[in-house]
């Protein structure tokens, strides 16, 4: 199960479940990320279903899509501020990352590449604008790239 909960206050002890849904084929949730439209849950088999956000709401949901594009735990799903991009990493295999365009529900194809030095991805974050993708790594990296579709930079 995914659990969506939320916090009304700076306390935590009043933080409340709005929500509580099967994950289609998921064991083990890992992962968890929202945007305005989209839910994604990412799992300990290196699966990420996108839900649109409404659906969440239902006891069971179907999602948009599943990617199964990594095979390890999913350890971060982080939307960019638009909610147009979706990233997913699992750390345990070097070089696990993949962009996930929200529009067409599709791996972004041509990056990372083979020759892209990632490492052991540990963390991953957009720019405000979306204008860079900042990862971290194992060997204490912080590598930042340029997403050219957006040329607000």
């Amino acid at each position: 199960k995914a659990v969506v909960s939320t916090q009304s206050t700076g306390d935590n002890r009043s933080w409340k479940t709005i929500s509580e849904f099967q994950d289609d084929g998921a064991l083990n949730v890992t992962a968890i990320s929202h945007s305005d439209g989209h839910v994604a849950v990412g799992s300990d088999s290196g699966v990420v279903n996108i839900y649109q956000r409404d659906d969440i709401f239902k006891t069971r949901s179907t999602p948009l899509r599943a990617v199964m594009n990594l095979t390890t735990d999913i350890d971060k799903c982080v939307f960019n501020s638009t909610g147009e991009l979706l990233a997913i990493s699992s750390k345990e295999i070097k070089h696990s990352l993949r962009l996930v365009n929200l529009h067409p529900l599709k791996v972004v194809p041509n990056w990372p590449t083979a020759k892209t030095p990632l490492s052991h991805v540990n963390s991953v974050g957009f720019s405000p604008n979306s204008g860079y993708i900042g990862v971290g790594n194992s060997k204490g990296k912080a590598l930042l790239y340029k997403l050219t579709h957006y040329s607000n930079y």
